[in-house]
């Protein structure tokens, strides 16, 4: 589960890249960027969650 979060968000960047640089969209394509931004966020805020009731 933690390897495929980052797959994703590594997706999500790529395919914001090719939309934003090849096509020279603007607007609602950064949507995906943000998107990706909270995966990777909420995956390291759950990381810590769960690290603090282990120990």
């Amino acid at each position: 589960m933690k390897n495929s979060l980052y797959i994703i968000v590594g997706l999500l960047l790529v395919i914001w890249g090719i939309i934003f640089f090849g096509f020279n969209a603007s607007g609602a394509v950064h949507l995906i960027l943000v998107l990706a931004g909270i995966i990777v966020l909420a995956r390291l805020a759950f990381d810590k969650l769960l690290s603090n009731r282990q120990g």
